[in-house]
């Protein structure tokens, strides 16, 4: 295994609870702005940062809307990858900075937003003369806050929460563009990319590196750990100081204040990038809409288990592009939600 067993589950434990939360926000997006609240008659509020920022549903009818829609997005994310390849190679941060705040920010506010939704009701409140929801209005500063924290703080307990509703918020913008084929087309395609950056040009690992040393920013999960051999070092010199500790007490000298010697540990890092959260999250998505909650709940659990097999897999030192098995595991999935459902 790559990481040990704690590590593993911490990682594949946020990739669970960030696909359940997922279908939660596309599910109360649906209640109050989607499908289910057009056909209710749901009021809606004068100004929205929800209904403003994902797009209307686009209406998929022939093998040339799902081809179009399709290339668009792949189009989108090679034109994006290319950008961040050139401004790596530039190194300007402040464009970076920029860029990821904004994302995080919006992604943020759409998922806290339908989060709070079930739990406050669409109750709306006049500020300025104009109409918003509670839930809104909650919503965007706890979303500041959050995005203030991850990317200017770099606290990993901020940056793993707030990744936690990122990918939900993210999958709300994407799912009203797609339906279950374009998606798992999309699954294809992202898994054959994702073998080709990893494992044959390699820049997807340097992408990775130059987040996480330069910009101090990561689109994923991180678990800081220290190895093995370090954790002995440490604990060697934590029973060195006790033993000390109880000869000075056995000579009757008083207790002296405890000063840790230096000592030089490596801390590492394990990840799991965001896309391997979004596009798993985005299929289940399509998959909840298509069919219901269990079958998507299906396909989640599929997903999970192949994640899990990657790093049971995996070897330490190297990379993988976990697309290649989330993909199947997806699809397995869609085939056991076909014969169930």
């Amino acid at each position: 295994m790559k990481y040990n067993v704690k590590i593993t589950l911490i990682l594949v434990g946020m990739f669970l609870i960030a696909q359940l939360l997922g279908l939660v926000v596309l599910n109360s997006y649906d209640n109050y702005y989607g499908k289910t609240a057009t056909e209710m008659g749901l009021e809606k509020p004068e100004a929205s940062f929800v209904q403003e920022t994902v797009p209307p549903e686009v209406e998929i009818k022939t093998a040339i809307d799902v081809t179009q829609i399709l290339f668009s997005i792949i189009f989108a994310i090679a034109i994006a990858t290319l950008l961040f390849f050139l401004l790596t190679k530039i190194k300007i941060t402040l464009i970076f900075k920029i860029w990821f705040t904004v994302v995080v920010f919006v992604c943020l506010s759409i998922a806290f937003s339908l989060i709070i939704y079930p739990l406050v009701g669409m109750n709306f409140i006049s500020l300025f003369g104009t109409t918003f929801t509670l839930a809104e209005v909650i919503a965007l500063p706890l979303a500041a806050g959050f995005t203030f924290f991850k990317i200017f703080k770099r606290n990993f307990l901020a940056h793993n929460i707030s990744e936690l509703f990122i990918y939900p918020g993210l999958a709300v913008v994407f799912l009203p563009l797609l339906n279950v084929l374009i998606a798992g087309l999309l699954l294809v395609a992202i898994a054959i990319y994702d073998v080709w950056a990893v494992w044959k040009s390699k820049h997807m690992i340097k992408l990775a590196k130059f987040h996480i040393n330069t910009l101090k920013i990561f689109p994923g999960f991180l678990v800081p750990f220290v190895s093995k051999k370090d954790r002995i070092k440490i604990n060697k010199m934590k029973q060195a100081m006790k033993r000390k500790e109880e000869e000075r007490r056995k000579k009757g000298k008083g207790k002296k204040k405890k000063k840790m010697k230096e000592i030089k540990v490596r801390v590492q890092v394990a990840a799991l990038g965001g896309g391997d959260v979004a596009f798993p999250l985005i299929f289940a998505g399509t998959i909840m809409f298509a069919y219901n909650v269990l079958a998507a709940l299906l396909v989640v659990f599929c997903a999970t288990l192949s994640l899990l097999y990657l790093f049971y897999i995996s070897k330490k030192g190297k990379f993988y592009p976990a697309m290649l098995f989330l993909t199947p595991g997806c699809l397995l999935g869609l085939l056991l939600v076909l014969l169930f459902f």
